[in-house]
């Protein structure tokens, strides 16, 4: 029996002590395209007018980031993106793209769907803008 009990503490140590993998997100530049925002809004302390602007997705140093062009294909800003790492169910597809807003019109969010993932950018939308269709 104690042979038992200390073979068990062993195992135990030794399964606890080896480190876990750690998850790797592998991306390369997603270009999502023209993204029309339907209502001006906020990034920053700027606010952006409503309408068409390019819109890549990259990993920077373990970042997944939302970068914003204007139609001119100058850089405007990066908005770093929120990542759940979970199976979805998208088919075949590489990736599954919807945008939608959120709470009242309070945000507007692009929703980037993977097979592994899901990456989510959520912008401000300005507080004097009237409903569009």
């Amino acid at each position: 029996m104690k042979k038992m009990v200390i073979l068990l503490i062993s195992v135990l140590f030794f399964t606890l002590s080896v480190p876990a993998d750690e998850v790797v997100l592998e991306t390369s530049d997603l270009k999502i395209g023209s993204v029309k925002f339907p209502r001006a809004f906020i990034h920053d302390g700027k606010n952006y007018n409503k309408g068409v602007y390019k819109v890549t997705l990259m990993e920077k140093e373990g970042e997944f980031l939302f970068n914003i062009f204007n139609p001119a294909d100058e850089l405007l800003f990066e908005e770093v993106a929120i990542v759940k790492l979970r199976k979805s169910r998208i088919g075949k597809r590489k990736y599954l793209i919807r945008k939608s807003f959120m709470r009242g019109y309070e945000f507007f969010r692009i929703k980037v769907t993977k097979p592994d993932k899901v990456i989510m950018g959520y912008f401000l939308i300005g507080k004097n803008t009237t409903k569009t269709n």
